[in-house]
């Protein structure tokens, strides 16, 4: 009872500020940087990364509860400097505020040890490659260390964490079961290898290898790496993406508009080489692959952004998964159209680009401020450039099928009989039937090409009436009676900033007091919809990404349905003149590889896929 009294007249009286034990401060603080097994293997990693490592192992016990170990053949930490390498806010990565705004490395805050470490078992053995012995550390429980010890060890580093949350129960029970706290870890680790091509990296699970990735340095091994972590289908229905503009620059592979997945589990995205968890980046790529995708589907793909560190601000969270851009809009803009570049491709040109696009674009300063919108970009190499259709496309629901299909004011005729042996055969090749009015049967030098010919004519109208659009869109329709739109003041200042942006997309208005706008135009095509929510939803857009594609959506929307009323219908029968038509305008249009909902054009059967239908050479 004695001792009861005595703490309890130690305790700091009510409203009295008292400074908290350092081990208990690092227990919060751990808080933070270490949620689970998974946060502990990632800081460990991009210390062992941020070492100059190219060999990592990562050994796993039971979900990481029981223990983690991470191996890396890194610079090692001098013996000197070990105890201060596990002490709060000790690191060599920054060391003024001047750094942290111009960050290179994955870790900088100095944070991952001392918090590891204070709700585990800990241990750090390292040699420096400058050193002959390596020396060992151990935590002792309450922020005490044991002394340093000598030991054999390569020159490298080897973390061990061991009976993870032991002495923080509430966090503990938290936790799943191992199994799903390793598949956490699985991936991640992934995710890093992805992210790695340069480093070994070994997973071992409860004494099994779970993933291990050997070194990248070329083309063939980064492939086959690539192909090891997503798959064969992956590799092989994806686009090589490297594309420049001044100091931003975007690398990696964009899955193809056909290769499609359920979920957003095949979404890979860093920013320089860090694991970003970024809204605007992946609503960017959605959008590039807006109108090509079916509904519902989401794009594959594994995408390296690259930008001036001090361009980019890292220390927003102190997971670091997220990330803040000087200017986001810009990022924005750039990444949406660099991407839909690649996955909107005509037919004739993603066939015979095996190599990927490497060609920058000029911004100028103006544009580089966040003043640009996603027409400004143009390519200086005009091989990939949209190039406008010759023939003319009107508005109309029905549009007449007197004349043949193609828009071209090329002369299309009937394959020349060996045009196989030819050089330049279209990819397409040359259309020999039709099939119930439905499906145009063509051959190329692979085999047989079978084509949805509403689907890919209905492409077609659609991309030649976005064209024509995009050239007139600055046509408003003035509104006999104004419409007076109510909405907070912070919306009204949001318009008020914007103004430019929503004159140039056809909307004219005016503030009518501190919480109206005053409609007065509208975008012709968009007359007859919703203009007062399509205003609401502009604004929310304005607000938080500094520009909207809504108007965009809409109008595409509305195109869209108006192509496929306006395609060729099934059981209209076509000569062989119309139907090479339509596969030479395949092969000029964006996107053509899918209709505007998202369906396949079109399908390639190789010789060997015949022959194997009908068992030939078995």
């Amino acid at each position: 009872m004695d001792s009861v009294i005595k703490s309890a007249i130690n305790l700091p009286k009510k409203g009295e500020i008292s400074l908290l034990p350092t081990h208990l401060a690092d227990q919060i603080a751990a808080g933070e940087v270490v949620e689970r097994p998974v946060s502990v293997v990632k800081e460990l990693l991009e210390n062992a990364l941020d070492s100059g490592a190219n060999q990592i192992e990562v050994l796993i016990e039971e979900g990481g509860e029981k223990s983690i170990v991470v191996k890396d053949n890194g610079c090692g930490i001098k013996q000197a400097q070990l105890l201060l390498a596990v002490s709060r806010h000790a690191t060599s990565k920054i060391q003024t505020l001047a750094d942290l705004s111009a960050v290179s490395t994955l870790g900088f805050r100095g944070e991952a040890l001392a918090s590891i470490s204070s709700v585990s078992r800990f241990s750090i053995t390292s040699c420096h490659q400058e050193q002959d012995n390596a020396w060992c550390l151990k935590a002792e429980g309450e922020g005490a260390w044991s002394n340093l010890m000598p030991t054999a060890h390569p020159v490298g580093t080897t973390v061990l964490v061991e009976d993870l949350f032991f002495n923080v129960p509430a966090r503990k029970k938290f936790l799943k079961t191992a199994r799903a706290e390793f598949m956490q870890i699985d991936q991640l680790v992934k995710r890093i290898m992805l992210s790695k091509p340069e480093v070994a990296i070994k997973l071992v699970h409860n004494g099994k290898v779970s993933r291990q990735v050997h070194i990248a340095l070329d083309d063939a091994s980064s492939k086959q790496r690539l192909k090891q972590l997503l798959g064969a289908p992956f590799v092989e229905q994806s686009l090589l993406v490297d594309i420049a503009a001044q100091d931003i620059h975007i690398q990696g592979w964009a899955g193809q508009a056909t290769f499609n997945r359920s979920q957003t589990d095949m979404q890979y995205l860093f920013v320089n080489g860090r694991i970003v968890r970024d809204r605007l980046l992946s609503y960017a790529v959605k959008q590039a692959y807006a109108d090509v995708l079916y509904h519902g589907r989401h794009p594959a793909y594994v995408l390296f952004l690259t930008i001036p560190p001090e361009l980019v601000d890292v220390n927003v969270h102190p997971s670091k998964y997220e990330v803040r851009f000087a200017n986001g809009r810009w990022v924005y803009d750039f990444l949406r159209r660099a991407i839909r570049e690649i996955v909107t491709r005509p037919v004739g040109l993603a066939a015979h680009s095996e190599a990927p696009i490497n060609q920058s674009w000029q911004v100028s300063s103006e544009q580089a401020a966040g003043e640009s919108q996603l027409t400004s970009y143009q390519p200086n190499s005009g091989a990939f450039a949209e190039q406008p259709y010759q023939g003319s496309m009107q508005f109309q629901a029905q549009p007449s099928f007197d004349q043949p299909i193609s828009g071209q004011s090329h002369k299309v005729e009937e394959a020349p009989l060996d045009y196989l042996a030819q050089p330049n055969t279209p990819v397409l090749g040359f259309a020999k039937a039709q099939i119930k009015g439905v499906f145009i049967l063509a051959e190329n030098e692979q085999g047989l090409v079978l084509v949805d010919m509403h689907a890919a004519h209905e492409r077609i109208v659609y991309e030649r009436m976005k064209k024509q659009w995009q050239s007139d869109q600055l046509i408003s329709q003035p509104l006999l009676v104004p419409i007076v739109v109510t909405l907070e003041s912070s919306q009204v200042k949001v318009f008020q900033l914007h103004e430019n942006q929503f004159k140039k997309l056809g909307f004219e208005a005016e503030p009518f007091g501190p919480e109206q706008l005053k409609m007065t135009a509208v975008p012709a095509l968009l007359a007859k919809t919703d203009v007062v929510g399509l205003m609401n939803d502009m604004l929310a857009d304005f607000a938080v990404v500094g520009t909207s594609q809504l108007v965009e959506e809409k109008v595409n929307e509305i195109l869209s349905t108006m192509a496929c009323h306006g395609s060729v219908r099934a059981n209209r029968q076509l000569n062989l003149v119309e139907m090479n038509a339509l596969l030479r305008d395949m092969e000029a249009t964006d996107a053509s590889a899918q209709c505007n909902h998202g369906r396949p054009t079109w399908t390639q059967l190789s010789m060997e896929q015949l022959d194997a239908l009908f068992m030939r050479g078995q």
